[in-house]
């Protein structure tokens, strides 16, 4: 009875020996390294815009008219046809005295309609002559849109004719009244106000054809050469004070990296993306893109292609 006491004291002690190994073994690993994903900080030009539509037209667009009755024997233009001023444009024959006239063009420009046929009476509107190199856009904005912008900003203007191509225009003028709508008064008054609104565009247009309808953006806020990240890349301390994590490298383990966290302050919203600030910032920081996950001091390592 003796001797099985000794046993079993024998077998718990080494237990307990091989147990407290196992356990003074595991605690002294290092904590493996929680991979986190990261971008290098860079600065960028941020813009918050407001989207409209508009069509394009020109500047310098009249209207030749003719209401002599006369009938139209000759035509020497056709639609796309450039002109110049006092050009002839059609022959008139008044059957009464058996004498012609002719109907001119009063300035510079393209045939962009005609309505006059041969053999018919001049009667109205029979051409019309626009600048094709001297263009702008004729937009609308909504009422909720109006406070927010003012003449002199900067518009992006875009066709679905020419892709991707951005044409930089300035918004020119604001209409004081809204758009008046043809629909009843119930209908109307359920249809929020659209305002019009007029934007310059470049001297160079190529692509863009008057009656084109075109997409725009208008620049109301904006802010150039600054430093930004996502939304997800901000955290808040205990102290409210909005930070960054950054991972820094481990300069005598190579791949080894520790989370520290950078106080900023924070400036322009756009959808994805915030302005930040502040001393400590720089180009290529390491910065964490999902900091919620780890905590300053930890240490991490950087996954491959993050």
């Amino acid at each position: 009875m003796k001797k099985k006491g000794i046993i079993l004291c024998v077998v718990i002690g080494v237990a307990l020996l091989v147990g407290g190994g196992a356990y003074v073994y595991a605690n002294s690993q290092p904590t493996p390294a929680v991979a986190v994903k990261t971008a290098p900080l860079s600065k960028s030009t941020l813009q918050n815009t407001i989207s409209a539509t508009g069509v394009i037209e020109s500047y310098n667009k009249v209207k030749i008219s003719d209401t002599s009755n006369d009938k139209i024997e000759k035509i020497y233009v056709s639609v796309g046809q450039w002109v110049a001023k006092d050009d002839w444009l059609c022959q008139l024959y008044n059957k009464a005295d058996d004498s012609y006239s002719y109907v001119k063009a009063t300035t510079n420009g393209t045939i962009t309609a005609m309505n006059a046929v041969k053999g018919n009476p001049a009667n109205g509107e029979l051409f019309t002559i626009e600048d094709t190199n001297d263009l702008k856009v004729r937009g609308k904005v909504k009422e909720a849109d109006l406070n927010h912008i003012h003449e002199n900003m900067p518009v992006l203007v875009k066709s679905d004719a020419t892709g991707d191509k951005v044409f930089p225009g300035n918004l020119t003028k604001i209409a004081p009244t809204a758009i008046k709508s043809e629909a009843t008064t119930a209908s109307a008054a359920a249809t929020k106000a659209e305002f019009e609104v007029e934007i310059d565009l470049p001297t160079d247009t190529t692509g863009l054809k008057i009656g084109m309808t075109t997409r725009l953006s208008i620049v109301s806020e904006e802010r150039a050469d600054v430093f930004c990240v996502p939304f997800e890349a901000l955290v808040m301390d205990d102290s409210g004070q909005s930070c960054i994590y950054v991972a820094k490298e481990n300069p005598v383990e190579q791949g080894s990296f520790t989370v520290e966290s950078i106080p900023v302050t924070t400036g322009l919203e756009t959808d994805s993306l915030i302005e930040i600030a502040g001393d400590q910032l720089s180009e290529g920081l390491v910065i964490i893109s999902q900091p919620q996950t780890v905590q300053p001091g930890m240490v991490v390592s950087v996954e491959a292609g993050a």
